[in-house]
């Protein structure tokens, strides 16, 4: 019986599991569907019988997972901000050479805003400034981003107080934002190395201002 009991239950969790991975994957594949479009033709053009047109399905079936244009921005935003923090956390961290993990983050940071992430990151920035919703998502973003780059200038200076810390944490977010923007709009001859080199440059500006502050 109990035999019985227990292969009724692993049954289940199987099939909620395959319709939980089926329903994962339908959503993934809206959000990269009106992801590209965004990219491509802006917010403007964006819509949901466009995007069920595009992959198959009614207007009604893709509301089951958005209801509505809004809704589905906000997701693909999230998962870019989920994409964007998994790069910094995969950066290992050496609490004996902090000065090699703030250039890997700054680096890591501006190679993935060379891709078409940092399109996508021009234009959530842009959606913010029209949208409470979407500045709501941007502060949150920061949030995680700041709190990250906080922890690491501790790591750089840990005899810096509090306030000074959160500075210039805020001048190195402000350097790899207005950085991301020139790497994203730079001719494509100017990447690569030239990536490596202008994060080597954020990391040496953050290092002379903690030697004038010390």
């Amino acid at each position: 019986m109990i035999d019985d009991v227990f292969k009724q239950d692993m049954a289940t969790v199987k099939i909620n599991s395959t319709k939980r991975t089926k329903g994962e994957a339908r959503r993934q594949a809206i959000e990269a569907e009106a992801r590209q479009v965004l990219l491509s033709e802006g917010y403007a053009c964006l819509s949901l019988r466009t995007i069920a047109s595009s992959l198959g399905m009614s207007v009604g079936n893709l509301q089951y997972y958005f209801p509505t244009k809004d809704d589905l921005v906000e997701a693909i935003i999230t998962r870019e901000i989920e994409t964007s923090l998994s790069v910094l956390w995969e950066i290992p961290w050496d609490p004996a050479t902090p000065d090699l993990c703030t250039r890997a983050a700054v680096s890591a940071l501006l190679h993935h805003h060379a891709s078409d992430a940092g399109q996508f990151y021009a234009i959530a920035e842009f959606l913010a400034l029209h949208d409470p919703r979407y500045a709501l998502l941007k502060t949150k973003g920061y949030a995680f981003v700041f709190s990250y780059i906080e922890q690491l200038v501790g790591l750089m200076a840990p005899h810096l107080e509090t306030d000074r810390r959160a500075r210039l944490a805020q001048v190195l977010v402000a350097l790899i934002d207005g950085a991301s923007l020139q790497v994203q709009f730079a001719h494509a001859s100017s990447l690569g190395d030239g990536v490596d080199a202008l994060a080597n440059d954020i990391a040496f500006a953050v290092e002379q201002l903690l030697e004038n502050w010390s």
